[in-house]
């Protein structure tokens, strides 16, 4: 359980905590290899970062996302429901959502399976 800068409570698997070990071990091969390159070439090479790579946010940000994205992305929304949050959406002050509670407006959807599984965020 973590709190964002709203105070809104976010559930989050410890592993999306965690920097994504593969991406990083990835990125400091190909730093070896593109220096090793580099050095065959006669160019000294930049020292190689050793910083840790996070995994992409792939979860949909409802707020830039079309009606089509939302209905592909997210399971048990066709394209009437997610042009009904698109209409909620632009009801909103500044016509955005702050929260992710307040797609709850919109019943025939099961939220609580759709933010369990984190398929879904707001920015």
């Amino acid at each position: 359980m973590c709190v964002d800068a709203q105070d809104e409570v976010l559930y989050v698997e410890e592993t999306d905590l965690i920097p994504h070990l593969d991406a990083t071990t990835e990125k400091i091969r190909n730093e070896e290899r593109l220096s090793e390159e580099l050095e065959k070439e006669g160019v000294k090479p930049p020292k190689p970062t050793n910083k840790e790579t996070f995994p992409i946010d792939v979860r949909l940000n409802i707020n830039t996302a079309s009606a089509r994205q939302i209905a592909d992305a997210l399971p048990g929304v066709g394209l009437k429901t997610a042009r009904d949050i698109k209409d909620l959406q632009s009801s909103m002050t500044g016509e955005k959502f702050v929260r992710l509670e307040q797609l709850r407006g919109i019943k025939r959807v099961d939220w609580d399976e759709i933010f369990k599984d984190n398929l879904v965020r707001v920015e």
